[in-house]
């Protein structure tokens, strides 16, 4: 049992394997005082990964309904788990979020090939928060396989959709379009009450960010024509 610092919130861990001390262990923090969430693995929720995860490890699994079991208490902190990259330019964020297979991570380090200052905050499931009426993104250790993540935070400018295409393009979609989009990329509360709050946040969220749609190859000219159109949005 420890406590870590993630997504500027205290975070107490009640672990019964070692996978996750050493899976968030740069996240680790002297704290001692009241912890802001305490989370563990519910035992519904260790048979549900069980279930479609048969193969994993138990520590694995356990990690995976941890981070579960947060993405309930956070809402009391106005924060969700979105499927998403993070990529972090000129201090910041765009989230990059499209279905399996898309190209979501190819699409991620085009970004850090074209430009050098970029950086991946998170690859795949970032913690965001809503403070001081505005969207914050954090990394977090759980980030996908290929482990990008840092213990930062970036005031997040726009969510972005990805599609595959021959040709690259990017505009704008209407907000009522975004909504639909996200909700297949979140974590989704079984509780009503939880859901409600759920829902309350990502009005807001996608009312404090702009929402694009980039259509897309995998040439390198695909960061270029998402930087370019979004860093220059208002």
């Amino acid at each position: 049992m420890a406590v870590y610092r993630i997504a500027d919130l205290n975070v107490e861990i009640k672990n019964k394997y070692s996978y996750t001390d050493v899976f968030c262990a740069k996240y680790k923090t002297d704290f001692c005082g009241t912890p802001d969430i305490t989370a563990y693995a519910h035992d519904e929720d260790m048979v549900y990964e069980k279930k479609n995860l048969s193969e994993m490890k138990e520590g694995y699994l356990e990690s995976l309904t941890i981070y579960r079991d947060i993405s309930r208490k956070i809402l009391d902190f106005n924060g969700f788990i979105l499927h998403a990259s993070i990529i972090e330019k000129d201090g910041v964020g765009y989230a990059f979020s499209a279905k399996s297979g898309t190209g979501k991570t190819t699409h991620s380090r085009l970004w850090l090939e074209k430009y050098p200052d970029a950086e991946i905050i998170n690859g795949d499931k970032p913690l965001v928060r809503i403070m001081e009426d505005k969207v914050f993104a954090y990394g977090t250790p759980w980030c996908g396989k290929e482990g990008y993540n840092v213990n930062e935070k970036v005031p997040l400018k726009a969510l972005c959709f990805i599609e595959r295409a021959q040709n690259n393009s990017i505009c704008e979609i209407p907000k009522e379009e975004a909504v639909k989009r996200i909700f297949s990329q979140l974590v989704i509360p079984s509780s009503p009450l939880l859901l409600n709050k759920m829902l309350d946040l990502v009005e807001i969220f996608v009312e404090k960010t702009h929402t694009c749609l980039l259509s897309c190859n995998m040439d390198i000219s695909a960061a270029q024509t998402a930087y370019e159109f979004m860093s220059s949005l208002g």
